[in-house]
């Protein structure tokens, strides 16, 4: 039962809209006014300038990073001896703070796009294959400067490099379908690529 309780915290810490909370602490501005609207770190680094972006980052990574490690040390394992499926608990509370953070609960169910705070998650599940998608992410971005095309295809990759490092159904599974949400989550930016209208990433000075 402590999976249930881990799972519904995890959801709430995720829901937590760190962009647009410190956009109006620190600048007295709803993000979701400016910029693209979006209350990701992109959007906080564009609008509020690098310090609070990389502030915001760190919040929303510690989203998905925070409740997945609790539940690693805490060796949850409910749902993994009903299914018995290795590392299911793991999963479930990852998959609730990245839902979190997607559809919020503070922000009547809408959020960011999932990048942040799945990197906290699988950081603690399966760390050497985010490390290969960060350098896809890094490539793709000095080549495009387009951070939504370096997310899209580090998330495609990130599902591959989990199947050739870890090889564990789960991860494999959990990468796919967050894999797809990102995509799913990137559609208007996917539609501005295609355009040429997508803006290049720079920072607010």
């Amino acid at each position: 039962m402590i999976t249930i309780l881990l799972m519904a915290l995890a959801y709430i810490l995720g829901s937590v809209p760190n962009a647009l909370w410190i956009g109006k602490v620190f600048k007295g501005i709803d993000i979701r006014e400016h910029g693209s609207r979006n209350t990701g770190s992109t959007n906080a680094a564009r609008v509020l300038g690098a310090k609070l972006g990389i502030l915001t980052l760190i919040l929303d990574v510690s989203k998905g990073l925070v409740p997945t490690l609790i539940a690693i040390l805490l060796k949850v394992d409910f749902f993994e001896n009903l299914t018995k499926i290795s590392n299911f608990d793991y999963v479930l509370v990852g998959i609730c703070a990245i839902l979190g953070h997607v559809f919020s609960i503070f922000m009547n169910f809408k959020g960011g796009k999932a990048v942040a705070t799945t990197l906290g998650v699988f950081l603690i599940l399966v760390p050497k294959a985010i490390l290969f998608a960060a350098i896809v992410f890094f490539v793709v971005f000095a080549i495009s400067k387009y951070v939504s095309l370096s997310s899209i295809l580090a998330a495609i990759s990130l599902p591959i490099f989990i199947y050739f490092l870890y090889q564990e159904i789960i991860y494999i599974i959990l990468g796919i379908l967050i894999a797809i949400l990102i995509v799913v989550k990137h559609r208007t930016n996917i539609e501005r690529l295609k355009n040429g209208t997508e803006s290049k990433f720079s920072l607010k000075k």
